[in-house]
């Protein structure tokens, strides 16, 4: 990782959109992986 500021701060000439929805686009991932974990968790526990 880079660490960069998305939003261009440090860089000359603007946004990176690239950058900036990769993040968008890798935590809404992340969200439905945790969202499908915990179902399956779930399930196999029998919560429901």
């Amino acid at each position: 990782m880079s660490g960069r500021d998305p939003h261009g701060q440090d860089q000359p000439d603007g946004h990176d959109p690239a950058e900036i929805w990769g993040r968008r686009i890798g935590r809404g991932l992340g969200a439905v992986a945790l969202l499908v974990l915990a179902w399956l968790l779930g399930r196999q526990l029998h919560l429901w």
